[in-house]
């Protein structure tokens, strides 16, 4: 009787004391200032609280990693992913991986050209043909490291105001994203939110005088992902 007793002790020990210790969720965000929560809060040397991913966190119960850092290009990134052990190791313990990069690739382009004026198709396929072959070749490596749900938001117009021809550089860019995305959903646990949907018409949702988020437009992209995080 003894010896069964010390058994059942043993079997009990190797079990975990309490299952449900071990469910929390990891949430990590990678990408640039608009993740970041850019000209949120008066500390802008780390993410803002009033970021996306952090409301996500909030509304699911996830612990989040934000990682993303203002000024991020996509080819930085792929660089990031490939090459630094904290996000590596950020990256393999993720239930759900946010990526959300390219704008200042885009942006990049509108510096050289002193504007958005004048700026056409022919002078982003360089950027966009570069762009996409960095954010396909982060989500390959994303999807090595973790069986987590990928999200990748497409972009919004930074300049609602401006003329349709931005517009129309914007809507060439999402469609090349979306065909990415679409494409390596065959393979990979991924989806795409679509940012440029959201703020359509929303001007409000960008800090007056920034082409940054406002609290509203942080609640908004949140929003858009909550239907994947379960």
């Amino acid at each position: 009787m003894k010896n069964i007793v010390i058994v059942i002790i043993l079997l009990l020990s190797s079990v975990p004391g309490h299952v449900s210790a071990h469910t929390e969720q990891h949430l990590v965000a990678l990408g640039d200032s608009i993740p970041f929560g850019y000209h949120l809060s008066k500390d802008e040397k780390k993410p803002s609280q009033y970021a996306f991913p952090f409301i996500i966190g909030q509304k699911k119960g996830l612990e989040v990693r934000n990682i993303a850092v203002p000024g991020m290009t996509s080819k930085q990134l792929y660089e990031a992913v490939l090459t630094d052990k904290s996000y590596r190791e950020s990256i393999k313990d993720a239930d759900y991986v946010i990526v959300y990069i390219g704008g200042n690739d885009l942006l990049n382009v509108v510096k050289r050209n002193g504007g958005i004026q004048g700026i056409e198709i022919k002078e982003v396929i360089p950027v966009l043909r570069d762009w996409m072959y960095h954010l396909f070749s982060t989500i390959l490596e994303i999807d090595k490291l973790t069986e987590g749900k990928i999200l990748v938001y497409n972009i919004y117009n930074p300049y609602p105001e401006s003329d349709q021809q931005l517009e129309t550089v914007l809507y060439y860019i999402n469609q090349q994203l979306a065909s990415l995305v679409k494409l390596m959903s065959h393979f990979t646990d991924i989806e795409l939110i679509d940012a440029h949907k959201a703020f359509r018409g929303h001007p409000d949702y960008i800090l007056k005088g920034d082409v940054h988020p406002s609290k509203k437009g942080q609640t908004v992209l949140a929003k858009k992902a909550l239907r994947y995080i379960h």
